[in-house]
């Protein structure tokens, strides 16, 4: 019976001592810039015979943008486009980039002003969900536009689309 209050007191101590960790500290600390990006991320697949011919993940970048202002990640301004981090995975392809191969990408039936293929170790790689080292990644840049829905249609001449829906103020409980 002393061995297991003497470890269960051990225990309490070492625990409340393990919180002035800062490396503790940070693993129990939400990271806002994460937790915004994955309410605004989605996927889309171009499926052909059961087999997925291309993936993209898209993230949202205006609303975390605007949540997070201060953050060195964002190195654009949110006022004059609508912006997107991009993933692009092609199957049977040693390149992903979508906008040589048959692939499109448009936003509101716009086609986008400005496509950024980003660096390996590009910082707004490390915040954003979903990435792998598979995918090419982009930062992609379309015009303003006063549309609440945002409608991102990823599309191929040979294996159709896929569309995502974003809305620039959503509503409900995900409006954290």
């Amino acid at each position: 019976m002393k061995k297991i209050l003497l470890t269960s007191a051990m225990l309490i101590f070492s625990g409340c001592t393990m919180m002035d960790n800062p490396n503790i500290k940070q693993l129990l600390t939400k990271d806002e810039i994460y937790h915004t990006a994955l309410i605004h991320t989605h996927k889309a697949q171009l499926i052909a015979s059961l087999e997925t011919k291309a993936l993209l993940t898209a993230t949202y970048l205006n609303p975390v943008s605007d949540k997070n202002p201060d953050s060195r990640i964002f190195d654009f301004n949110t006022e004059d486009g609508e912006y997107f981090f991009v993933g692009i995975y092609i199957s049977d392809s040693k390149e992903h980039k979508f906008n040589t191969k048959g692939y499109r990408l448009t936003l509101n039936n716009q086609e986008p002003i400005e496509v950024k293929e980003l660096h390996k170790n590009d910082p707004l790689k490390y915040e954003m969900p979903m990435v792998d080292n598979w995918s090419t990644y982009y930062r992609v840049k379309f015009r303003k536009n006063n549309h609440n829905e945002q409608k991102l249609i990823f599309e191929s001449e040979r294996f159709g689309e896929d569309v995502i829906l974003y809305e620039k103020e959503p509503k409900g409980f995900l409006n954290l």
